[in-house]
């Protein structure tokens, strides 16, 4: 019996791909999804996904971009907006503005414009930052010891 070879070209990471714009493809206009979203070849317009977005190696994306967490390794021109993480690998390019709750931008990438870091929840991130200071007590410092 032969095992069924794991399918890379439709996969990132451990998420499925529902949304392919292939190497030899070209779209304008608008996605809107809820899946994760791939771009290979290129694109004019504005995506906006519930789930993920990557812009592969060959991909050319120019327009207005909303989603999840966005990886770009091509070319990006335009608003990009990552609600969790936005990363740049060593071949990634992104010219404009961005908006994101994480950043990464590895060596080699390139990131010419202005970004803009927000977090989902303020409060919350408010309580982890709390420092005190504890009160000075003095004569228990040679307490239990003789």
């Amino acid at each position: 019996m032969r095992k069924n070879a794991p399918e890379i070209s439709n996969r990132v990471g451990n998420k499925k791909i529902d949304t392919l714009i292939g190497k030899d493809s070209a779209f304008t206009g608008n996605i809107e999804s809820t899946g994760t979203i791939r771009i290979d070849g290129k694109f004019e317009g504005e995506i906006i996904t519930k789930g993920d977005l990557v812009i592969g190696e060959s991909g050319q994306v120019q327009g207005k971009i909303k989603a999840e967490n966005i990886t770009i390794a091509g070319k990006v021109q335009g608003e990009v907006e990552a609600s969790g993480k936005l990363e740049l690998v060593p071949t990634g390019n992104l010219q404009g503005e961005a908006k994101m709750t994480l950043l990464v931008v590895e060596e080699g990438a390139v990131f010419q414009g202005n970004c803009q870091q927000f977090s989902k929840d303020r409060k919350e991130r408010g309580k982890f930052l709390q420092i005190e200071t504890p009160p000075e007590k003095t004569g228990q410092m040679n307490a239990g010891k003789k």
